[in-house]
């Protein structure tokens, strides 16, 4: 028979319990921070589905803040619907509205119902995702300042020049004998810039100890997730038919000064009687007929 060495026995067993000890250690730390990970990548999703909310509410409502100004710039939405389509601009929301809506709508928990109110809201929904705690309980998101929300416009192509939104199309010479130039005049910046960000973590004890400073490396102070989406809005923010026949109206001389004289052709009515009735230049607007509207 073999004599079985005891000491070397202990020995091994001791290390396979001190393995085991470290793997546990370890597979612990690794299992909090997949958890965690899932908890972050929550956030992004939420902040960039934010952001392009943020870009598409500024498509749709014209922006109002007095800093920006853009009513006095012609190439912009707001500018041209100043004289184009007035009944936009009240249609307006400032970025800060655009926040308040932000926070309610995606920093909430499951089937809550949108609120036209939201915009007015400055605190944090009364319920939150499901993932949004640290382990200690703690919410990732302690305030609603901590989500900023900002827009801008941009020009469409990116090398227009704003001065293009009044640039001539050409001239033609009237049957009076001066030259009449036509234009349409559009909004060249009509790229819309969206960005939101949420800052999260910043207070979390639980993800301090967790992270802690080591070294040259500081410790964990939270996060901040920022994302920007882009949108071109529509042209021009047409308001009613009479404005509209106004806009291009601009484009066609015919429509603004007689380019022949009526002698010119009157005299072969005789030859051709429906001379008489011809309408140089007409824009008229386009009628659907009630039939093809109704239910």
């Amino acid at each position: 028979m073999k004599r079985l060495d005891s000491k070397k026995a202990a020995q091994s067993g001791q290390a396979m319990t001190e393995f085991l000890v470290s793997m546990i250690a370890v597979m612990s730390v690794l299992f909090l921070a997949i958890v965690m990970l899932g908890k972050f990548n929550d956030v992004r999703n939420r902040t960039l589905m934010g952001s392009r909310y943020v870009a598409w509410e500024r498509t749709v409502w014209t922006d109002s803040d007095p800093s920006k100004n853009y009513v006095s710039d012609s190439s912009t939405t707001e500018g041209w619907s100043a004289k184009y389509g007035s009944s936009a601009l009240p249609v307006s929301k400032t970025d800060t509205e655009i926040q308040h809506e932000a926070v309610q709508r995606f920093a909430v928990g499951d089937n809550v119902a949108v609120s036209g109110s939201d915009r007015t809201q400055t605190q944090l929904p009364g319920t939150r995702p499901a993932m949004w705690d640290d382990y200690g309980g703690q919410p990732l998101l302690a305030s609603a300042n901590d989500v900023l929300v900002s827009t801008g416009v941009g020009n469409d192509p990116s090398s227009s020049q704003t001065t293009s939104a009044n640039a001539s199309l050409g001239s033609m010479q009237t049957a009076a004998g001066y030259s009449f130039g036509s234009r349409l005049t559009v909004p060249t910046r009509t790229l819309q810039f969206g960005t939101m960000s949420m800052a999260i973590a910043e207070n979390s004890d639980v993800l301090k100890r967790l992270w802690p400073k080591s070294g040259l490396l500081p410790s964990f102070s939270g996060l901040v997730f920022t994302d920007t989406n882009v949108l071109m809005a529509n042209a021009w923010v047409p308001d009613g038919t009479t404005n509209a026949k106004a806009l291009f109206s601009q484009a066609v001389p015919a429509a603004n000064a007689p380019l022949v004289p009526s002698s010119g052709y009157m005299g072969l009515q005789k030859y051709a009687p429906e001379i008489s009735t011809l309408q140089f230049g007409r824009v008229q607007q386009d009628v659907v007929p009630g039939n093809r509207v109704s239910p």
